[in-house]
């Protein structure tokens, strides 16, 4: 789980974006530790935000009378619930007996080498090399000029392969927080891909959506989107950098392994066999 301090900003700007209540939920590990874990009720469940890979937890005790449960982690790493509320709990560790674990969380640690160029194995440097060579450019910013840009490739790429895109008005909302930049790759200025990089934490980065369109993959666009936004997120002094989840043995999941990143697995704990 990620933990936070305090997450009053973190909610606040949570709720604005996906218009959704999240609820502080007294949360009491099996060392004793008394914190607090961010859940919002979907349909029928609670969910550990159900947008993002990785639970959080607040640093601080919340036993609030107005709190619907309470959740206790056993000796075996299982939660305990105070009531019969169905919950979901994403984490890189499984907290019950109903669990689905088919993604995977390939992350950099930023903080390990001074030079980002060290980071990374001979074959990306190589193909990094290329990009810049075949006249690939990466610019980024967080005003709805870049969003536009951004969001036609996105939505390009996401009809090539039969997905809907997210919504845009969500992307824009997670724009005005400050806390949200759009990267762009462009050819003799054609928007060619682009991503976006999500600050999770004060030193965690990660990709949310990322998008190359395939008749310019030849040019090694990816590897240059995410050359620039790892070293963004270095700039801006964080630690990890995350590419995003991916379903374990996919064509993605395979592109991201040559990034040589640590691995971690994501397991979707549920308090009741689904």
């Amino acid at each position: 789980m990620i933990e936070l301090q305090n997450a009053d900003n973190f909610i606040k700007n949570f709720e604005t974006i996906y218009r959704k209540r999240i609820v502080r939920i007294p949360y009491t590990t099996k060392e004793g530790l008394r914190k607090t874990l961010l859940m919002c009720k979907c349909g029928k469940r609670w969910l550990a935000l159900p947008y993002l890979s990785v639970a959080i937890l607040e640093n601080k005790i919340t036993d609030r009378k107005t709190a619907p449960f309470k959740l206790f982690e056993s000796e075996d790493g299982n939660i305990i619930s105070t009531s019969k509320e169905e919950w979901e709990i994403r984490d890189t560790t499984g907290h019950s007996q109903y669990i689905y674990s088919d993604k995977i969380l390939p992350t950099l640690n930023l903080d390990f080498k001074e030079n980002i160029w060290d980071l990374f194995p001979s074959d990306v440097k190589r193909k990094i090399r290329k990009a810049i060579k075949n006249g690939v450019e990466v610019e980024y910013g967080n005003s709805k000029k870049f969003l536009n840009a951004f969001y036609r490739a996105y939505t390009l790429r996401m009809k090539e392969i039969g997905i809907m895109p997210y919504g845009k008005n969500i992307l824009f909302r997670k724009m005005k927080t400050g806390k949200y930049f759009v990267f762009i790759a462009r050819k003799d200025k054609k928007v060619i891909g682009g991503g976006t990089l999500n600050l999770l934490s004060e030193d965690i980065f990660t990709n949310e959506f990322f998008s190359t369109l395939s008749e310019f993959n030849n040019l090694y666009t990816s590897y240059a989107l995410h050359y620039a936004m790892i070293c963004f997120a270095k700039e801006k002094g964080a630690k990890t950098y995350s590419f995003g989840r991916s379903t374990r043995n996919t064509s993605v999941h395979a592109y991201k392994k040559h990034w040589k990143a640590e691995e971690h697995n994501l397991y979707w704990s549920y308090s009741k066999k689904r």
